[in-house]
């Protein structure tokens, strides 16, 4: 590859970059504090063992980090995990019975603070996967609905237990002229940011699957199966290697990591509220009428980061807040990517301004 090409690549992924760090598409998760768990009846042990792995599930998807079931706090809640269920019931699908558990939120959060972990929100980024898999004595191919089903169905149902949502390419004319198997095994990042534009989402994973090699190097005992990542959010990049024994449990180790990442960046440690706690101003435009005023409050009270909001001056559509944060504003203004209601205020030049002044564009 030429020189030019090269640094012309390197330019365009930045400019991407920049681009799909102003887009932001976020889900509403719903089911934090519900979990489905299998069971053989309807028995007190069957009962005890699924509210206490429902628990498990509940714990996780709220805080987004599996460490915190290692943690002494959390190991005693999940022995008295029948204090914290709301209420429960039981359903059948195909054959199979299941309890459908829902707990107690207040009791939930309290219990992962103690432990000195984060509550995260329900409103979550949305992330698109490009995917490939390179099967046994098979040519590499995109991992989607029709080459690989079983691992797609595997992948939508790890990502609920984590709480996160994730979108599959639709893989029409306008994906596969975008991107084809070699851009994902090659890691071209800029290609996948070019393709996701259309789908308006801010995260993006990319991915290769693969048989470890015949002689074991580089690999640890037992890991036959590797998948090497790339995440894109919000213009920020990380990557890592995963190793694991079955391609199944490479998919959920996938999501896995996905759901670890966002969690780093989008959920707020009792930590950081204790000792980041403050008070912050900012000022939103177009509050022009009583309505819009309204829908703002809400929507700032609402947030996870927000403990109270508060109207202090408003001349003409210009309004100014504040606020008390659990955290800092850089977690504020996490939480405001993930709404395009708040966008930053435009300067003349077209850029952000570096105050803390947005427009409210519902």
């Amino acid at each position: 590859m030429s020189s030019f090409k090269c640094s012309w690549l390197i330019v365009m992924s930045f400019v991407l970059l920049a681009l799909i760090s102003n887009r932001v598409s976020a889900a509403i998760i719903e089911d934090l504090y519900d979990a489905k768990v299998a069971v053989v009846d309807q028995s007190e042990a069957s009962q005890n063992a699924a509210i206490k792995q429902g628990l498990k599930q509940v714990f996780v998807k709220v805080s987004g980090s599996q460490d915190l079931l290692k943690h002494t706090h959390i190991t005693k809640s999940l022995t008295k995990a029948s204090t914290l269920i709301r209420l429960y019931t039981y359903e059948k699908v195909q054959n199979q019975l299941y309890m459908v558990v829902n707990f107690d939120q207040e009791k939930v959060q309290n219990a992962i603070m103690t432990a000195g972990f984060p509550v995260w929100d329900k409103r979550r980024p949305e992330t698109i996967l490009w995917l490939a898999i390179e099967p046994m004595q098979q040519d590499k191919q995109l991992l989607n609905q029709e080459t690989q089903p079983d691992l797609v169905k595997r992948m939508r149902e790890q990502a609920q237990k984590r709480g996160i949502k994730v979108v599959l390419p639709v893989w029409d004319l306008n994906d596969v002229q975008a991107v084809d198997v070699y851009d994902i095994w090659g890691g071209f990042i800029q290609q996948m940011l070019l393709a996701s534009e259309r789908y308006d989402i801010n995260s993006a994973l990319s991915a290769r699957i693969y048989r470890a090699p015949s002689d074991g190097t580089q690999v640890e005992p037992g890991k036959r199966w590797l998948a090497d990542w790339t995440l894109i959010d919000n213009g920020q990049v990380n990557s890592g290697q995963l190793q694991m024994s079955e391609p199944e449990q490479i998919v959920d180790a996938i999501i896995d990591a996905l759901a670890t990442q966002l969690a780093e960046k989008y959920a707020i440690s009792q930590q950081n509220r204790l000792l980041n706690a403050v008070k912050t101003q900012i000022t939103i435009n177009n509050v022009d009428s009583i309505a819009r005023y309204s829908a703002i409050m809400k929507f700032l009270n609402g947030l996870t980061v927000v403990a109270n909001a508060t109207l202090l001056e408003q001349q003409g559509t210009r309004a100014t807040f504040e606020l008390d944060l659990l955290g800092n504003n850089d977690d504020l203004l996490n939480s405001f990517r993930l709404d395009n209601r708040m966008q930053p205020r435009a300067t003349r030049l077209g850029e952000s301004s570096a105050e803390m002044e947005f427009m409210w564009l519902n």
